[in-house]
């Protein structure tokens, strides 16, 4: 009967060192997970540093326009709307490509000149780069215009 012990210990042993092997074997070969990219959204507003604390895109299902955003989370955002296979290229602030910058809901315009260059577009990545100007014209007779320059983004949608 002690040998029947004695061997179901030694049994239950070497499973138990093959279980850890085994798992110390399967730790090794995890693949990396994915890095993900930060957006990134930066310009200079009249002069004054932006650079917003959320970036983001979105192809519209009812128009199909790529939106992005850079915004501060407070109104005060930037924004560029762009037909969504629009290609690398500089462009005007003509339809269908437009600009806004508003510092409130209250205080907001469209741009109504500059340059807008995508540098990079990768449809299937959904993944868009580019550097933009622009200066807007208010939205409402009380609303301010802005001077937008050295803008950059790099956005996932």
């Amino acid at each position: 009967m002690d040998l029947n012990i004695k061997t179901m210990k030694t049994i239950f042993n070497l499973g138990m060192v093959g279980l850890l092997i085994l798992f110390l074997l399967s730790c090794g070969n995890d693949k990396k997970a994915p890095t993900l990219m930060k957006n990134t959204f930066t310009a200079s507003v009249n002069g004054t540093s932006y650079e917003a604390k959320f970036a983001s895109g979105f192809i519209s299902p009812i128009t199909k326009t790529l939106l992005l955003t850079g915004a501060q989370g407070d109104g005060e955002d930037i924004q560029l709307f762009l037909p969504q296979d629009i290609a690398t290229g500089a462009y005007t602030y003509e339809l269908p490509v437009q600009g806004k910058y508003q510092k409130t809901d209250e205080d907001a315009g469209i741009a109504t000149e500059g340059t807008l260059v995508i540098t990079e577009h990768n449809k299937d990545k959904k993944y868009i780069a580019g550097r933009f100007d622009f200066k807007t014209k208010p939205v409402l007779t009380s609303g301010s215009s802005a001077t937008l320059s050295d803008g950059e983004f790099s956005v996932h949608y």
